[in-house]
């Protein structure tokens, strides 16, 4: 038997005895296939011992591929790491079921500790219509997110209001969608995460509403918050953008009545429909009763 199929069954044996025997069941030749079981099973009777896992070869160069260049292990492997990222819509947009299937019974396997991360396949760099952003560390992040602001402020000048101090980006609402749509898709960004969406009343009859911005692919973040007066709250939503965005901005609507326009079912998430007024701004005042029932002001233990 030649050394690469002896360094095949030993890797699929290694795979079986971690758990990962969908590996081994997906190997086409059904010989190598076979062996590889049956080795599996006399480990783990104790006849013979656990083959040591296949080195990687020193210095070996790896063509970086595209998504739809991988092998369906490969793909696998490129979809768990997706999803155990957070991001499950490329998980879910792919359509071959059986690979899909896989790769959402790996992620779960390995949540529950079953199962070892499989490695993320080597994928080529996307190419950027600008300048490529490079890698992020602690050292650069204030280089990295200057050179971010740039690329907003080129591709959305009368959309940025000029800030010295902090590390967000104040911007106006007006374009907020068609600036986020870019964020998520221009190649040098590629904001493909909203971690987190807020709303704060910053006083001076203004709300505020933050978006934190994450990219996996770039591993970078912005913070972008957008402040609209009291007296006329309105936000375009990015709910379609983001799918998550959908129940933050339902969120900070229901505590802030801030209105997020274009968003497709926006109503209240955490009270009642007919409750009156927004409980996160300063003003507000917690209304006496409720259809006849009495709204404590305090509940015993929070002072």
């Amino acid at each position: 038997m030649s050394a690469d199929k002896e360094k095949l069954i030993a890797e699929l044996v290694n795979k079986g005895l971690d758990g990962d025997m969908d590996s081994v069941n997906a190997c086409e030749d059904k010989i190598i296939r076979g062996k590889a079981k049956a080795m599996i099973m006399k480990v783990k009777k104790g006849t013979i011992e656990r083959p040591p896992k296949p080195e990687p070869v020193a210095n070996e160069k790896v063509d970086p591929k595209t998504p739809e260049s991988l092998s369906k292990d490969e793909m696998i492997s490129y979809l768990v790491n997706k999803g155990l990222d957070g991001d499950m819509d490329t998980v879910n947009a792919c359509e071959d079921k059986i690979v899909r299937g896989k790769a959402k019974a790996m992620i779960m396997k390995v949540k529950k500790g079953t199962l070892e991360r499989p490695e993320m396949p080597i994928l080529d760099s996307p190419v950027s219509s600008g300048e490529p952003l490079e890698e992020n560390t602690q050292d650069d992040d204030k280089d990295t997110f200057q050179k971010i602001k740039k690329l907003i402020y080129d591709k959305f000048p009368n959309s940025i209001i000029e800030n010295e101090e902090g590390d967000y980006i104040q911007i106006k609402p007006d374009e907020w969608n068609e600036l986020a749509v870019w964020l998520k898709s221009e190649p040098s960004l590629l904001f493909d995460s909203l971690q987190c969406q807020m709303g704060i009343d910053i006083g001076d009859d203004k709300l505020e509403s933050r978006y934190n911005l994450h990219s996996m692919e770039l591993d970078h973040y912005i913070e972008i918050r957008i402040a609209v007066p009291r007296s006329d709250p309105k936000i375009p939503s990015v709910e379609q953008v983001w799918r998550i965005a959908d129940w933050f901005e339902r969120e900070t609507y229901d505590m802030l009545g801030i209105e997020y326009t274009g968003h497709r079912d926006l109503r209240r998430i955490l009270l009642p429909d007919d409750w009156e007024g927004w409980p996160l701004r300063k003003d507000y005042q917690v209304q006496e009763t409720y259809h006849g029932i009495v709204v404590p002001k305090m509940k015993e233990g929070w002072e």
